[in-house]
């Protein structure tokens, strides 16, 4: 009975259709009207032959229709190819595509299937029927002047394995509203409601028949006629023109950067240009608003924020400091780090970042670690072997062979000791005007010194002592350069005493023996500094610059 009402209806429909008032023809307005309702290996879905007054209604609307009607794959294709264009060549003010059958998803796109499909898996789906992702995609260029109706049949096809059977998962295009339910409610829906001059897409959505759905571009100021409504007379919108006006509605009802530019480069001196501006620089700040004030939800504190610096230092991002506050070097770290690890970049962190951030950082710590304590064991088994292959008993050139390779070695205070005592016997067996000269000479312990002394005693006892003292103060000035460097950056980074009793704790706690822990950074303390430095493949200027600091807060945590 109900195929029969359905068949008395469409009967009447080109009486009723005809005998309605027509809309203007407005030039450019295009439609593609595409319906099949007869299949060859296919069960037919029960889809109504209604192509032909859907055509109806859009040529007495003032469309230009390209229709067909049980189609095969290629035909269809050929058909939105001639839609496509006209849509180029018209510059179409309105658009309209129908479409009627039975609509297949596969794992990309959803296709209209032709009237030849055979449809025996996912596999060759394409060359069965028409892409509806591409023939939608077409519609971007008429944003807020689109509509796409999709008449779902009522007889399904049964599952097919690999394949989505309906219309589900299909989406609108931005600017493009979609109306899905049966041809006969779409056909009502478009004739009585969305043609009608003044109806926007809301409206049209809250009058729409049972069983019709829009989505998409609903907006409850612009429909397929136009704008909707009267404009108020007022300072906003009197003197101007209505179709700037309209575009305009539709656009602020997509509301996206792209819809808002494509108004300016349109209206470059529109009423709306301020707004528009204003709109498109909200939309581009506004991620880097919302990700300022994740991270001040966060209530990161002062040490919270040096323990995130310090983590960058180890990761190799330098963020200018380590002093808790995340100044232009800490943002621009930060912004890198986020960079290289696939973050959006915006310089201010999340909760989960810094989650990663410090577990990254203890990784590398444990890794830096287990790779100090490898290179402190092969340095100490070489140093062992060189000592004893010095044999016993150990010679003075032996001995000062030894401290020039190992001058923080495990046996250095030895060989330093038994040194120590050859020059005092020597200052014992020396007379006394050469003990003065010598002592007179260690007191001042410069280079002009040791030369002067060197030229007036070449052969006392002391002048092996005098020569080593001598080379060591020359390598010293070689070097002075990189160390005044590191000293200055110390006083930058342990400037304090409280700083300097941490650096000396810390040494001890590392195995070290820096000597009395009492803030006087002294000649053990900058020995253990350099044992450290060695360790971790720091240049061992036995000064704490940054690095070191890092280093010593990383590695056994």
């Amino acid at each position: 009975m109900k195929l029969v009402r359905l068949l008395r209806m469409l009967k009447a429909l080109p009486v009723l259709a005809l005998g309605a008032t027509a809309l203007p023809v407005t030039a450019g307005d295009v439609a593609l009207v595409l319906v099949n309702g007869q299949y060859r290996q296919l069960e037919d879905p029960r889809v109504p032959d209604v192509a032909r007054f859907y055509t109806r209604v859009l040529e007495n609307a003032g469309f230009d229709v390209i229709e067909g009607t049980d189609r095969t794959a290629p035909e269809m294709r050929r058909l939105a190819a001639e839609f496509s264009r006209a849509l180029e060549e018209d510059a179409a003010n309105r658009v309209v595509i129908m479409l009627g059958g039975h609509m297949v998803r596969g794992s990309a796109d959803t296709f209209l299937l032709g009237r030849d499909a055979l449809l025996d898996g996912p596999f060759g789906l394409a060359a069965e029927g028409l892409p509806l992702g591409a023939l939608t995609a077409v519609l971007e260029t008429a944003q807020g002047k689109a509509l796409v109706l999709m008449a779902e049949p009522d007889r399904p096809l049964d599952p097919v394995a690999g394949l989505q059977i309906g219309t589900d998962g299909v989406t609108a295009p931005q600017g493009v509203t979609l109306a899905r339910g049966g041809a006969r409610p779409l056909l009502s829906l478009l004739r009585d409601t969305l043609l009608d001059d003044g109806a926007t897409y809301a409206a049209a959505a809250r009058l729409a028949p049972g069983g019709v759905a829009l989505s998409g571009f609903v907006s409850p100021h612009y429909g397929l006629a136009g704008a909707g409504g009267t404009p108020q007379d007022d300072d906003t919108t009197s003197g101007i023109d209505t179709g700037e006006l309209a575009y305009w509605n539709a656009v602020r009802d997509i509301g996206t950067i792209d819809a808002l530019e494509a108004y300016l480069r349109r209206y470059p001196s529109g009423r709306f240009v301020t707004e528009a501006r204003r709109q498109v620089r909200d939309l581009r700040e506004a991620p880097l608003r919302d990700a300022q004030s994740a991270e001040t939800a966060l209530n990161l504190g002062r040490d919270d924020r040096r323990q995130v610096q310090r983590n960058l230092s180890l990761l190799d991002f330098n963020p200018r400091g380590i002093d808790g506050i995340f100044g232009p070097g800490s943002r621009a770290a930060i912004k890198d780090w986020q960079a290289d690890r696939g973050f959006d970049a915006t310089t201010y962190l999340t909760r989960a970042q810094v989650t990663q951030l410090q577990q990254e950082a203890d990784r590398r710590a444990a890794a830096l670690e287990e790779e100090a304590r490898r290179r402190r064991a092969a340095e100490e088994r070489r140093d062992r072997a060189f000592w004893s292959d010095l044999g016993d008993p150990k010679s003075e050139d032996s001995l000062r062979a030894y401290l020039e390779r190992y001058p923080d070695g495990v046996f250095a205070d030895q060989a330093q000791a038994r040194l120590d005592e050859i020059e005092a016997e020597r200052r014992r067996q020396a007379n006394a005007e050469l003990r003065r000269a010598w002592e007179d000479t260690r007191a001042r312990d410069t280079i002009p010194a040791y030369r002067q002394f060197l030229e007036a005693y070449p052969r006392s006892p002391f002048a092996d002592t005098a020569q080593a003292r001598l080379e060591e103060l020359q390598d010293n000035a070689r070097g002075s350069g990189a160390r005044d460097a590191a000293r200055a950056e110390e006083e930058r980074i342990v400037g304090n005493s409280v700083t300097r009793l941490l650096v000396e704790r810390r040494l001890s706690q590392l195995g070290l023996d820096p000597g009395p822990v009492d803030g006087n950074l002294d000649r053990q303390a900058r020995r253990a500094i350099r044992r450290f430095q060695r360790d971790q493949g720091v240049d061992p200027t036995g000064f704490v610059t940054q690095q070191t600091m890092v280093l010593m807060l990383a590695v056994g945590r």
